[in-house]
């Protein structure tokens, strides 16, 4: 598996960024800062800010580029839009194609190159006979996985974002703890009773997942703290103002020697994600 110094991509802070995005510029900043010390950063002029979800996929044992189709249908994702978003990821980062409609944002890496998704109709269907298959060959040519694992997703979530829900450290697995809903409690035990089944030995940690009570949009990721982003040399981590910040980077210290870099997400968060939705490594 390739694990070298990598670079990490943002999108730059431009004019029509900072139009649709007001709060993005002051979080690019911040974490910028935090970052420069441990890695090369590079950034692109792009008509999105979401860069984990439209960037290609790097294949993590030939290092090649793959680009998955991104064609969501939440938020502010027009038929146009989307085609410009395309574009620009063709332009800056061109790559061969990848033929599964998936977002990175619902790409995530386990245990002995595991690659958990959570299910989509958008991403293959059931009732189609061989099509789970198709999927599963095409992102294991494009990432290098030698697994892939599909969690049942939330009714009615129309993100379909893993990055949400859950990341690894290591042999650790990082789970958003909705265990305060009866439906998403019983939902997170059948999904945990398939990671467990992947990966049986893998440890299980609970981050806070504090609602956010002034959303009224269904968006808005503030209080999501397994959002981070681990790479070699550090451990990003989003801050919400919220009295479980303290506690967040404490767990983090506990299963990490790495350095927990705080990063203060409150407001870019509202749109709909945070630091691991808002970055993309490459090496």
């Amino acid at each position: 598996m390739i694990r070298k110094l990598e670079t990490i991509v943002l999108a730059a802070p431009t004019v029509r960024i900072n139009r649709i995005y007001p709060a993005y510029k002051a979080f690019y900043e911040r974490f910028c800062a935090a970052a420069v010390p441990f890695h090369p950063i590079k950034t692109f002029a792009l008509p999105d800010v979401w860069v984990r979800d439209f960037l290609p996929v790097q294949n993590r044992r030939t290092g090649k580029l793959y680009q998955p189709f991104f064609n969501p249908c939440y938020a502010n994702y027009t038929f146009v839009f989307t085609s410009v978003i395309r574009q620009a990821a063709e332009k800056w980062l061109p790559a061969p194609s990848c033929e599964v409609q998936i977002d990175g944002g619902n790409m995530i890496w386990g245990p002995n190159q595991t690659l958990f998704c959570l299910e989509r109709p958008a991403i293959f269907r059931k009732s189609v006979r061989g099509e789970q298959g198709f999927v599963e060959y095409e992102l294991k040519r494009a990432t290098g996985a030698k697994k892939i694992v599909w969690l049942p997703r939330e009714t009615g979530d129309k993100i379909g974002h893993i990055d949400g829900f859950m990341q690894f450290v290591g042999n650790t697995l990082l789970v958003s703890d909705e265990r305060f809903d009866p439906y998403l409690k019983s939902l997170l035990e059948r999904r945990l009773s398939i990671v467990g089944a992947a990966c049986p030995n893998i440890q299980i940690r609970f981050l806070p997942c504090v609602p956010d009570t002034a959303d009224k949009t269904g968006l808005s990721a503030r209080g999501i703290y397994v959002n981070f982003l681990e790479t070699s040399r550090a451990i990003f981590v989003p801050q919400y103002g919220l009295p479980q910040d303290t506690a967040v980077i404490g767990i983090m210290k506990e299963i990490s020697p790495k350095p927990i870099m705080a990063v203060d997400c409150t407001a870019v968060s509202r749109y709909g994600g945070a630091i691991h939705c808002l970055t993309k490594e490459y090496v």
